[in-house]
């Protein structure tokens, strides 16, 4: 039987990775086990720790190479950062490929493995891919199969042609060995990553993960998109504050500079607001550097590590502005309610990071990026046009108006818990 660690909740302790800190949780809890789950299977050293601690504990990628020794046994940990994105890790100790049956229950499950690209030849490894892929099939047929060729950041991946001639090589003897199990190919729909702790891909590959897990996924693009088009915007994002992952955007396509843009902006926004945007109770205190950010279930105080506080734009001249939609439930809840009302909503005076949290950044090209919180946790990030940008408080309105569909498909989930 597999040797399970104790679970935790991930509470990071500020800016300052290493202050990161872990609090006891408990797995059998219905709340907890009822959670999404994301499964980290591979070989021993393929990067299955070092994706856990860079993305979600916020460990710098050059300490994992010394402060990281082997996993030994089974470690669980919850992210529960906004109530749109909450699901638990497993991080499986190396060689373990769910021996044991109830590994691969729930019906919101995610197999990620982690293949070393620079470890050939592949045949061992994925041999045990296929095996753990066969077995997961027939105990869930309804789990995510994910691959992540980590590591492609060496002297062997210099170019773009050799990171995808090593997933092509690795697609093929995948399909192969597939066929000779006895499992179509055809019939397991498998996608693969490029990834590296060192660049923004490891994010986007987790993003793409973690957007399967989440059930309002289509509501929240068809929200984003009505934004876009309504505030003829060029892009925008919702992303997971404290992770940097971005967990809906609207339906056009994605361009990874942009989200790497984004997220750079996300760093600047709590870097500056950790400074300058620290609560009151926490400037009395005299003490700047304490935990500016926390992660609690269902505590909307328990991360903070914000932007800069300003005043919302003046939205007169916005009444009346919002965006109707053909889609019945996107237009529901998108609705012309005050945005005075919503601007209230969710404000906690010790955090940095609030309902007033927002940000500009004007590029040199002619574009402009706009960050405004929108829920706990959770900022939209938009792309558009400084031509585009001028009416910004009929931005904010229509802003306003999201935040309170978002408010709408969170409350159903929580009374549900």
């Amino acid at each position: 039987p597999l040797d399970d660690e104790s679970g935790m909740l991930l509470v990071p302790g500020g800016a300052n990775a290493s202050s990161t800190r872990t609090m006891d949780v408990n797995f059998e809890d219905p709340k907890i086990a009822s959670m999404p789950k994301i499964l980290l299977m591979g070989p021993r050293r393929g990067g299955k720790s070092s994706i856990q601690r860079v993305v979600f504990q916020k460990m710098s990628p050059h300490e994992t190479l010394f402060r990281l020794e082997a996993t030994q046994g089974l470690e669980r940990a919850v992210v529960d950062h906004t109530p749109l994105c909450r699901f638990t890790v497993w991080d499986f100790p190396g060689d373990y490929y769910g021996e044991d049956e109830d590994v691969f229950s729930g019906s919101n499950t995610s197999l990620i493995f982690v293949v070393d690209a620079q470890d050939e030849p592949y045949d061992h490894v994925l041999q045990s891919f296929t095996q753990a892929v066969t077995r997961a099939l027939e105990l869930n047929p309804d789990i995510v199969i994910e691959v992540f060729i980590n590591k492609v950041d060496g002297e062997l991946f210099l170019s773009d042609e050799s990171k995808y001639d090593c997933r092509r090589d690795i697609m093929t003897q995948v399909t192969d060995e597939l066929t000779e199990a006895g499992v179509s190919p055809d019939s397991v729909h498998i996608r693969y990553h490029l990834t590296s702790i060192y660049d923004h891909s490891i994010y986007e590959a987790l993003s793409r993960v973690v957007q399967r897990l989440i059930p309002q996924l289509p509501t929240l693009e068809n929200l984003l998109s009505v934004l876009v088009s309504t505030c003829s915007m060029e892009k925008a994002y919702l992303f997971d504050v404290v992770s940097k992952l971005y967990i809906s955007t609207d339906p056009g396509p994605v361009d990874m500079q942009s989200v790497e843009l984004c997220s750079d902006m996300i760093d600047v926004v709590l870097d500056v607001s950790g400074i300058y945007g620290l609560g009151p109770s926490q400037l009395e205190l005299g003490n700047p550097g304490m935990d500016a950010t926390s992660m609690g279930s269902g505590d909307p105080t328990g991360t903070a590590t914000g932007s800069g506080q300003v005043n919302s734009a003046d939205r007169k001249e916005a009444t009346g502005a919002a965006s109707t939609n053909p889609d019945e439930l996107v237009g529901t809840l998108i609705s012309q309610s005050p945005a005075e009302d919503l601007e209230e909503e969710m404000v906690d005076p010790d955090s940095a990071y609030d309902s007033e949290s927002a940000s500009v950044i004007r590029l040199s090209n002619g574009m402009v990026l706009y960050l405004r919180e929108v829920d706990t946790m959770l900022a939209l990030v938009c792309i558009t046009r400084s031509e585009n940008f001028r009416k910004k408080s009929l931005i904010n309105y229509n802003i306003g108006c999201l935040k309170k569909a978002l408010r709408a498909l969170v409350q159903p989930t929580e009374n549900g818990n």
